[in-house]
């Protein structure tokens, strides 16, 4: 029997309706509920990373697990949100915790949350995705990171996102992740990042990195990071693929929320194609 390991990724902006399909958290908690079901293990992502590295002597009994990821660090990953007329809308941290709390014989769910680090990047984002409620900070990430439940991890300096005025890239390319070719560019959106991230949380750090966009270019993954192994153990793109003992530890792929699947029957039917391995 050959592994192979799904990794789902949500993201807790992503909230514009109350069901499946229009809100992550919903979908999230339902498929908690079928990770159960079907009898996975959860692993963390860093766990995966030092199974595919190389360099690593870590090894995974026959199985069939898990990861689970969630992109772009905003405070609904953390906290619930509360506002009037609308449903409370409850953290990807709480709905995992209420699950371990129902399953507590089993395994506990666990994910990695990758951040966006800049804090004017985040600040202006803030205004120009969700209405400027200040939902897009940092305060958390110790708390979360020291919890057991969510670890925090590198999803770039500044994203690259289009709403913002100015981006770490040397041409002014916005929305695109693949332009970051180059050494100089890579060290202002992925060692800048690495560095806040590991100040904020004490030096500690997962020593992982999720492209943004999920753009993985071979600059990237065949040069930069292995180059800085010393410093990053993983890195993870989108690809909508198992990871199996044969993934370049550099461009693991994930499966994502609303790209990949759209209901628990599609999940599902991704979830059966790793335990028929």
């Amino acid at each position: 029997m050959h592994l192979k390991i799904p990794i789902l990724t949500y993201h807790s902006l992503h909230a514009p309706g109350h069901d499946y399909h229009t809100n992550d958290h919903v979908a999230l908690e339902a498929d908690l509920e079928l990770i159960r079901e079907l009898g996975f293990t959860p692993i963390s992502l860093q766990a995966v990373a030092d199974w595919l590295n190389p360099a690593s002597t870590c090894t995974l009994n026959q199985g069939h697990y898990i990861g689970i990821s969630f992109d772009d660090g905003c405070d609904h990953d953390f906290y619930d949100f509360s506002y009037p007329g609308i449903p409370t809308l409850i953290s990807f941290y709480n709905l995992l915790l209420s699950n371990n709390s129902k399953y507590a014989d089993a395994p506990p769910l666990k994910a990695t949350s990758f951040v966006i680090a800049s804090p004017q990047a985040r600040d202006i984002l803030d205004k120009a995705c969700i209405a400027g409620r200040d939902q897009w900070r940092d305060c958390w990430w110790k708390e979360a990171d020291q919890s057991g439940i969510i670890q925090i991890a590198n999803h770039s300096w500044d994203h690259t996102h289009p709403e913002l005025d100015f981006v770490a890239q040397h041409t002014q390319t916005k929305g695109n992740f693949y332009c970051i070719d180059n050494r100089h560019d890579a060290d202002m959106q992925i060692l800048q990042a690495e560095w806040y991230i590991r100040h904020k949380l004490g030096n500690r750090s997962a020593g992982l990195f999720a492209y943004p966009y999920g753009h993985v270019n071979t600059f990237l993954s065949q040069q930069y990071f292995p180059n800085h192994a010393d410093t990053f153990t993983g890195a993870f793109g989108t690809g909508g693929q198992y990871v199996t003992q044969s993934t370049d530890c550099w461009n693991i792929p994930r499966f994502v929320c609303g790209d990949h699947w759209n209901s628990p029957g599609e999940l599902k039917v991704i979830l059966q194609g790793a335990l028929n391995s």
